[in-house]
């Protein structure tokens, strides 16, 4: 027989952990430890079932979205973007995820120098680069 959990907060709570090795202000990043789907990145991001309240009928959603929208109350459109602001993503600790839009996530990407592909330099090389020519 399945659990019953009092909330979506304790369903996600029990289907994670504390992490000893990643924090974000402070607060150490809570990961997932249920389903996770890999991204073309290779990036891993948590999964969870939600039965739909409109239809009942259950559906495959990611973890870090059902947070920002269901335990923080923060209304999440299709277009609109759950931003892991501690850079990990499996993390599910409230406190570390926000919402946004697309170009805020790309936004912080580039200011945390995550940003860059096989084409180009990462961009704290970039910056580099930048400061070191306008210099000369």
């Amino acid at each position: 027989m399945p659990k019953k959990y009092a909330s979506m907060r304790d369903r996600i709570l029990a289907n994670s952990a504390m992490s000893s090795e990643r924090s974000f202000n402070g607060v150490p990043c809570r990961v997932w430890l249920g389903k996770v789907t890999i991204n073309r990145s290779g990036d891993a991001y948590g999964r969870i079932n939600v039965r739909d309240r409109k239809t009942g009928k259950v559906k495959s959603e990611l973890v870090h979205r059902v947070v920002v929208r269901d335990v923080k109350g923060r209304r999440l459109t299709k277009d609109m973007k759950a931003l892991h602001l501690c850079n990990y993503t499996i993390c599910c600790e409230e406190q570390h995820l926000a919402g946004g839009s697309q170009r805020a996530n790309v936004r912080q990407c580039v200011e945390d120098g995550r940003h860059g592909n096989s084409y180009r330099a990462p961009v704290q090389d970039l910056k580099a680069a930048t400061t070191t020519e306008s210099l000369e």
